[in-house]
């Protein structure tokens, strides 16, 4: 089978899943995506069931009011769940593996409208509770994909594991109208979709398969379906997480964009977007509503510019000003206060695993952050000149990339930039 190498999680990823996870509601139903934010997202949501203290901790660390954001209080919480989750997604990845075993997706269902009913209004029975608990299934998808790991935890699952996870067809997992409409709402009840978008604008619309020149970079899959589909259910509510920033230094721009010249989902559709600074509610809010709460979760360095263009295009009064906690609103700030939880492997950089040795996993951030240093010419430059005086005795590292004899002035550079790297990612 085809297998997905599982990467790392980086900081800002983490600070997504973590404010992502106050979203989701004791009882609902989750549908994730798959990439480094759903990674996040499923340790997070574990974290909160299994360790609450040390996940209440970290999200402090992030937000000291996040518990009174109206948007948890209202649409999410903290606690563990008590009754846990029901996973109904395209696609089952490594991520509802940790919350199956966690005991976080562990709400069963069954395809009989009338049980279902009775569940919902508090008229089951014993024998009906019963009968949920051994014929009842707590997680649906349509295809599967991940890790060799994740694709041997699927077949060695004991009976009644295996029996709790049904295969469907996307057309019923990703939308409501198959025919079956009653018997869906009453088993997605409190649904939260979880996907990921490039850039959202300050109005609301998101931008997560293309770019305004026309180019395609990604399928937009059932993103659309699930974002739609929360505005179907009366108690759901469409998450699309997104990183504040694309590209590093000198060629950093915001992810939050006045306007954009590509839109995957509309601004009519809008709900609730996180990203590394935070949780923005748009449902239901005006123009100016929406502008100020995509501003608090903006980069500081790009809030001044977007606030101007908003007010120029007269969507935000002119006597507005930010708020003074927006400006902590920093990469600098977010290494700082998860800095402790990395250290002492509460948010580890593998949270579900990895396919790499630890001298590739040393290797894989060394890389990174070579490439995040040499996006520019000046970049480029400083960095070669600073390798130039580097020493190369990780030759374990150096061996792994075909680098521990270099031959040629070419190899010999490269040998002294990936030490340079392997340097400045030493833990």
């Amino acid at each position: 089978l085809f297998a997905l190498p599982r990467q790392p999680v980086s900081d800002v990823d983490y600070a997504i899943g973590l404010y992502a996870s106050t979203l989701v509601r004791d009882g609902g139903t989750l549908q994730i995506g798959i990439g480094a934010l759903a990674d996040a997202l499923s340790h997070a949501l574990a974290l909160r069931h299994t360790d609450n203290e040390r996940y209440r901790q970290v999200l402090h660390a992030l937000d000291p009011e996040l518990a009174h954001h109206p948007a948890v209080i209202a649409s999410g919480g903290m606690d563990p769940f008590a009754v846990g989750l029901y996973g109904c997604s395209e696609m089952l990845n490594e991520g509802f593996k940790r919350l199956v075993e966690a005991g976080v997706i562990r709400r069963k269902v069954m395809d009989d409208e009338v049980l279902m009913t009775r569940i919902a209004n508090g008229t089951a029975n014993l024998g009906d509770q019963a009968r949920l608990e051994r014929d009842g299934e707590y997680l649906h998808g349509a295809f599967y994909l991940g890790s060799p790991a994740f694709y041997e935890w699927l077949r060695t699952l004991p009976d009644d594991q295996r029996g709790a996870i049904g295969m469907r067809r996307i057309s019923e997992i990703n939308q409501l109208y198959g025919g079956h409409e009653s018997l869906e709402r009453l088993q997605r009840s409190g649904s939260r979709f979880f996907n990921t978008c490039m850039m959202a604008t300050a109005l609301g619309a998101a931008v997560s398969d293309g770019l305004e020149d026309g180019r395609i970079v990604s399928g937009v899959g059932g993103q659309y379906n699930f974002v739609a589909m929360a505005h179907a259910l009366d108690d759901a509510r469409s998450v699309l997480m997104f990183r504040s920033q694309r590209g590093e230094g000198a060629q950093a721009e915001s992810s939050v964009r006045w306007n954009y010249g590509h839109t995957t989902i509309p601004r009519h559709l809008r709900d609730v977007y996180v990203n590394e600074y935070g949780i923005a509610d748009l449902l239901n809010q005006t123009d100016e509503d929406c502008v100020i709460a995509m501003a608090a979760v903006t980069d500081a360095r790009f809030q001044p510019a977007l606030l101007e263009q908003a007010r120029q295009a007269k969507k935000l009064r002119l006597d507005f000003n930010a708020e003074p906690e927006w400006s902590r609103n920093t990469p600098q700030r977010l290494q700082t206060v998860l800095a402790p939880f990395r250290k002492d492997g509460t948010l580890p950089d593998y949270p579900l695993g990895s396919d790499f040795t630890e001298v590739e996993q040393r290797l894989v951030k060394a890389l990174g952050w070579l490439k995040a240093g040499t996006t520019t010419t000046t970049g480029k430059l400083r960095t070669v000149l600073r390798a130039l005086a580097s020493s190369t005795d990780d030759h374990e590292a150096l061996a792994r990339m075909g680098l521990e004899s270099p031959r040629g002035l070419a190899e010999h550079v490269e040998a002294r930039l990936v030490a340079l790297g392997l340097r400045e990612t030493r833990d």
